[in-house]
């Protein structure tokens, strides 16, 4: 399978069984962190089973985007909310545009990690195609429901 969307099924069931203390409403900057990856990235399809998911290990120690104006990492991510949204019964997790400026790089995915958790993964955004800059912004704004959005049940 090709790269994609998705989450780490490992993070959100240990944040659900309260292994881990997963705060996704935590606004402070830097909590939540956002690293780009080339399409390279775990031979081009990534595991979200895989156990203890997270920045800096296998597969996530490779193929990050490098170049001016990108340091290792990512960006610190600032949540705007996480609540119900006016769309019947999803709950969102929204997060403030990401910019890297004057950059040289080329991605094609995003890697949203947790820093106060061993840098957990939390989720893949994938592009569709690799995206370059030459000495020029690279910037993500996200859907207006957020970057993370979940049907809970059927409307009634």
């Amino acid at each position: 399978m090709a790269l994609q969307d998705g989450v780490f099924s490992d993070t959100w069931i240990k944040a659900l069984g309260n292994t881990i203390a997963l705060d996704l409403d935590d606004t402070t900057p830097g909590v939540h962190k956002g690293a780009l990856f080339t399409g390279s990235v775990a031979g081009g399809t990534i595991d979200f089973d895989q156990t203890n998911p997270a920045y800096g290990s296998s597969p996530w120690n490779a193929n990050e985007a490098s170049g001016p104006g990108y340091t290792a990492g990512g960006l610190n991510i600032t949540v705007v909310s996480l609540g119900v949204l006016s769309t019947a019964n999803k709950i969102g997790w929204k997060i403030s545009t990401l910019l890297w400026t004057s950059t040289t790089i080329t991605a094609e995915g995003l890697l949203v990690y947790t820093s106060t958790l061993s840098n957990r993964a939390l989720l893949y955004r994938w592009f569709g195609q690799p995206y370059p800059t030459a000495d020029g912004d690279f910037q993500i704004t996200f859907h207006a429901d957020g970057v993370f959005r979940e049907k809970l049940r059927a409307a009634a």
